[in-house]
């Protein structure tokens, strides 16, 4: 197959936050052809090979897909600098270019004006972008597991070839045919329900719950709790995931008498493709998500039910016998601690970021010696470590340790982590993992990102 005059590429991007898919909120709506002043703040991760990926024009482009981070400015106005927000996504664009640091006007499209963002391929390709951040964390090889969902998403976007072998490397190749698997038919949250089966319940009785939506989505269910006390009702699981047939299942009690409501919350994000405006060549179009959420509440009635059988008229109850002895004190229970880890989502080559863990001490009693460590990933080297006061700290060549002597119940501290970042991880992904003593682990990953110029665009 021959090369065009002058191939015009596009270029990855996914998520990250997570997510991470970063967090991208807007002002206002998600206006149809929203102006906004977009920038590329790079790439990462990279496919470390160079390939000719076909066209759905007939021609080639040669380049190593990855994924791209942007900068977005919505709302500016005279006398206002609007807002800026960050975000990851996948170039469907194979005709023209993006630059790393240069600032494009652009319009920002979703369904509502651009109906093909609404078709099953683009609802598909949504769908990745949304699971990208995980599935590059999980991948053995987040440089191909990046190019492939790029490859992918240009096939479904109608950018690439829409066949076996949409590039001329069967590795890639083979990846991208399971992507396009898993996406098939799949597409972001869209609708959600809740409702809690029957009539009023007896206390410490299962009343069944029924959840539905969008097949696929992951749904968190919570029982808000009363003014100023704890929830008096439990909802279990507390988290399920939509099956094929648009249902999950869980169960809802109560041991206090009254009205309960049940919350349903799940992430639906809205695709939105950064275009370049009407008579411009630059920049390539760009396809990304806006986060979102759906809600829906079900209350359903608990009552004691004993009220009605052994009431006046009812059977004759006979107190339980007391036991004898006072009863024995409980062992104390260790104080709950919970850690968390705050990375950042991006970081350049050759300088510093700084990581941020929390631990929690969820009980009342206060927890002793409270130790924390960090390991980092190859090609990043700890500066310095800090804690709160009472906390000795000290760096290794790739680990960090923190001893707190003392943290009350109710209380968080906070331990940071200043570390370099290799230059020699441009186009990477770096993961770090934090554990706390008998209290569990934490990890996040970090893109390092690589400037995008024209001539690895076929420029």
């Amino acid at each position: 197959m021959t090369r065009p005059s002058r191939p015009r590429l596009g270029r990855v991007a996914a998520s990250a936050a997570g997510a991470l898919v970063l967090a991208l909120s807007f002002t206002g709506s998600a206006l149809a052809s929203e102006r906004a002043t977009f920038r590329l703040l790079g790439s990462s991760p990279i496919y470390s090979n160079a390939v000719d990926v076909h066209t759905a024009t007939g021609g080639t482009v040669h380049v190593r897909p990855a994924r791209y981070h942007y900068r977005i400015t919505t709302g500016a106005a005279a006398g206002s600098a609007g807002v800026t927000t960050e975000a990851s996504g996948n170039c469907v664009d194979l005709s023209h270019y993006i630059v790393t640091g240069r600032d494009y006007q652009v319009d920002l499209q979703s369904a509502a004006d651009a109906p093909e963002l609404g078709s099953p391929s683009f609802l598909a390709a949504g769908w990745l972008l949304a699971q990208a951040e995980d599935l590059i964390a999980a991948a053995p090889d987040a440089g191909l597991e990046s190019g492939a969902l790029q490859v992918a998403i240009w096939q479904l976007s109608g950018q690439a070839r829409d066949l076996d072998a949409p590039s001329g490397d069967p590795v890639l190749n083979a990846r991208v045919a399971e992507l396009r698997g898993l996406a098939a038919g799949r597409s972001v949250p869209s609708s959600l329900a809740v409702s809690v089966a029957g009539g009023d319940t007896c206390l410490d009785t299962a009343a069944a719950v029924t959840v539905s939506g969008t097949p696929g989505a992951v749904v968190d269910l919570a029982v808000p709790a009363a003014p100023g006390g704890a929830p008096t009702a439990q909802v279990s699981p507390q988290r399920v995931t939509i099956g094929p047939n648009g249902v999950a299942s869980a169960t809802l009690r109560s041991g206090s008498p009254g009205t309960v409501s049940v919350t349903a919350t799940t992430s639906a994000p809205t695709l939105l493709r950064a275009t370049k405006l009407p008579g411009a060549t630059t920049p390539q179009d760009q396809l990304f998500l806006k986060p979102g959420t759906l809600n829906a509440e079900a209350t359903h009635g608990f009552i004691d039910c004993d009220l009605y059988l052994l009431g006046p008229g009812g059977p004759a109850t006979t107190a339980p016998l007391a036991p004898s002895g006072p009863p024995a004190p409980p062992a104390p229970a260790e104080p709950p601690l919970v850690i968390t880890l705050d990375s950042p989502a991006l970081a350049a080559p050759g300088g510093l970021a700084v990581y941020r863990l929390h631990v929690t001490n969820a009980g009342t009693r206060t927890a002793r010696g409270v130790s924390v460590a960090q390991r980092v990933g190859r090609g990043v080297s700890p500066v310095s470590a800090r804690g709160p006061k009472g906390t000795t700290a000290r760096v290794g060549r790739s680990a960090a340790h923190w001893t707190l002597a003392a943290l009350k119940g109710g209380h968080s501290a906070t331990f940071v982590l200043k570390v370099r970042v290799g230059r020699s991880l441009a186009g990477d992904v770096t993961r770090t993992t934090a554990a706390l003593r008998g209290a569990g682990r934490a990890s996040a990953t970090t893109a390092v990102v690589r400037k995008v110029g024209k001539t690895e665009q076929g420029f």
